[in-house]
This record gives structure tokens, C-alpha cells and sequence, in this order.
């Protein structure tokens, strides 16, 4: 994860750790510890305040300043895949080998409140996820090869899916037309 001023990386290891890379200077120091569980995930909220983590064993670190603890929540049952933060800043979301994807408010000071569950019978791993520009919808990537849209105002069904791919569904990228003319107008 890159933060929004293009100087900076955040990068998971596979050893546990959390590297914060200065892409200027091209130094890099370990500035955070998840134990020995290999980091899947690292996302930057866009306003650079806050860092998350998913480990292999499916537990999310936030820190909101990396020489405090960070808030540890288990999120998932099973190896943990994917979080992204929300273009708002006001979410994560979270993917995981357990057949589900959740959703969790995020304090300030990186705490996660309650969390929403997101899965469907036929859904097996969840590889990723990626939040609309508005952060009112949440698309998931998953192992059955469907690309699923829901509602991030927790909806227990899909709203759409995307059936149309063979293999699983392990990234994706979202544009939105209508946000990016939007903010060229500007």
C-alpha cells in the first residue's frame, strides 16, 4: 500500500512484520510487528491517518499511529486474504479463506466496531474486495469464479454478480465513470 503522497509504501511480510518503505530516500525500517503470522494484506486510508494489517490466521491490526499498540480484532475463522479501507475512511473491509467477506466501522484511533458478514452458500474463498467510489457498495472477488456487488449498507444477499469467469476471481479494480467526471469538473 502506497499512501496518497507517492513517497511512502507499506509493506507486509511474510515473517510478520509491517515495513514502512521512504520510496524517496529508498530506506525501509520494520515499524510494526504481527507476531509470526505472515501478513496477507496492508491497506492506507486515504487520508494517510491509519494503517491495517490481515495476518494468515484471518486477525486485523489497525494502528492509527505505529508507535502505539494496535486495535487487534480476529476477523475471520480461517487465513485472512484482503482489507481495504473505504474511500470515506470510515470502513474496512476484510476477505478470508473462511467463505466470507466483512465489513467493520473504524474508530478514529483504529478500533473496529461490529462487523457485517457478507457470504453466499455457493461463495468459497474470498480473494478480494474493493469498495465504490461513494462507498455505498462493496464488490468481492472469490474462489467459485464470481465477482459479487453488495450493498455496504448490509445487505444479506448480493445486489448482482458476474458469473462470467471459469477460474477464481483473485483481484479486482474499480473505476467509476460518473465519480472520475465528477471530480475533472472540479
Amino acid at each position: 500500500a502506497v499512501v496518497s503522497t507517492q513517497s511512502t509504501g507499506y509493506l507486509g511480510q511474510a515473517s510478520g512484520g509491517v515495513t514502512l518503505w521512504d520510496l524517496r530516500m529508498d530506506r525501509s525500517e520494520e515499524v510494526a510487528s504481527c507476531g509470526t503470522a505472515s501478513v496477507q494484506s496492508v491497506a492506507v486510508n486515504n487520508i494517510a491517518t491509519q494503517v491495517a494489517a490481515i495476518d494468515c490466521k484471518g486477525v486485523v491490526r489497525v494502528w492509527g499511529d505505529l508507535t502505539t499498540p494496535p486495535h487487534t480484532t480476529q476477523c475471520h475463522e480461517d487465513r485472512g486474504l484482503k482489507c481495504t479501507f473505504s474511500p470515506d475512511c470510515a470502513t474496512l473491509a476484510t476477505t478470508a479463506a473462511d467463505t466470507t467477506a466483512r465489513i467493520w466501522s473504524v474508530g478514529g484511533d483504529g478500533a473496529l466496531g461490529p462487523g457485517h458478514t457478507f457470504t453466499c452458500p455457493e461463495q468459497k474463498w474470498v480473494w478480494d474486495a474493493q469498495f465504490s467510489t461513494d462507498s455505498q457498495f462493496l464488490f468481492t472477488g472469490s474462489s467459485d469464479g464470481t465477482v459479487r456487488l453488495w450493498d455496504s449498507l448490509r445487505t444479506d444477499s448480493p445486489k448482482q454478480e458476474y458469473a462470467a469467469h471459469q477460474k477464481a476471481v483473485v483481484a479486482i479494480a474499480f473505476w467509476d465513470r460518473e465519480a472520475q467526471s465528477f471530480y475533472t469538473e472540479q
